[in-house]
């Protein structure tokens, strides 16, 4: 688009796993554009979410939750947090009400202070904290960096948010359009099919089996009528294989289910869904694998 009364802001949301980062997106959003848990690295590729809104256009990018480099996976997600960072216009540093500066804040901060990045600090979770507790989280976080806004949000609520697109808006530059007004995300539906199988599993699985697991598209193939896939499950013990397919087959069944059905909603179309468990000893330090991710 030409219309030089367009305005752009490319914003990264950051913070350590939990604190709401992809709810918050998807909240912006007012769709589902990144998966979400309860449990803590549920984001392991950096979702793009665009939002155009009249004359005004935020990309949003929602980053890994800020993690031990422990791995290549983790070294990967860490990098995926520094870029995003260093590229962004805005940063919005999500904490949670009641949060404390720990190890993973400190590190965020640093990477601000490093980039001399403008920054917003997001008080989440505003809706289950008292007053109390936030004011006293906002002392101590301001004390720590000169960030140009603070707000309270709820992403579960809607409290805050259309404060703080108003914030973001107004630090907006004049440019064209960098996506079409209908674009939402740059995740390709295949990965968005593997992320959202995977969200299945972190809510039906214990807390240890889902880090372990990554899934990768086999095929995908789509038409205007339906979408045919094929997804690999990859875990790193037999033990972890047994978990995921379940008595019979039955917990496999259940998670591909849940995750057809919720694809087909989102697509629009009827979805045909495959899925293979195999087991793939330290793949998350597998070259191989991290690129079939998209990482």
């Amino acid at each position: 688009m030409e219309n030089k009364e367009t305005k752009t802001i490319f914003i990264t949301i950051c913070g350590r796993p939990n604190v709401g980062k992809s709810t918050l997106l998807n909240a912006l959003m007012g769709r589902k554009v990144s998966i979400v848990s309860p449990k803590a690295q549920t984001t392991r590729l950096r979702v793009t979410g665009v939002l155009t809104k009249d004359n005004c256009q935020y990309v949003f990018l929602d980053t890994p939750g800020l993690n031990k480099a422990d791995s290549s996976l983790g070294q990967a997600m860490v990098q995926s947090v520094s870029d995003g960072i260093e590229n962004a216009d805005i940063t919005l540093f999500v904490i949670q009400a009641g949060d404390k500066v720990l190890k993973t804040e400190k590190r965020i901060l640093n990477m601000l202070k490093t980039n001399r990045m403008r920054a917003f600090l997001i008080v989440n979770k505003c809706d289950v904290v008292p007053k109390s507790e936030i004011l006293e989280t906002i002392s101590l976080f301001s004390q720590l960096y000169d960030f140009e806004e603070v707000i309270p949000v709820s992403a579960v609520t809607g409290l805050g948010l259309d404060d703080l697109l108003s914030e973001l808006e107004r630090r907006a530059q004049e440019s064209v359009f960098y996506f079409e007004p209908s674009y939402v995300s740059d995740m390709p539906d295949a990965y968005y099919v593997c992320e959202v199988l995977r969200e299945k599993m972190l809510y039906n699985l214990g807390q240890e089996v889902p880090h372990t697991v990554a899934v990768v598209p086999e095929s995908f193939q789509q038409d205007s009528k339906s979408i045919k896939c094929s997804m690999i499950i990859y875990c790193t013990r037999e033990s972890h294989k047994g978990i995921i397919i379940g008595k019979g087959g039955e917990m496999l069944k259940k998670i591909a289910t849940q995750a057809r059905l919720e694809l087909e909603k989102h697509f629009g179309k009827k979805v045909y869904l495959e899925c293979f468990v195999k087991i793939k000893n330290d793949w998350q330090n597998s070259s191989s694998v991290l690129t079939q991710l998209g990482m």
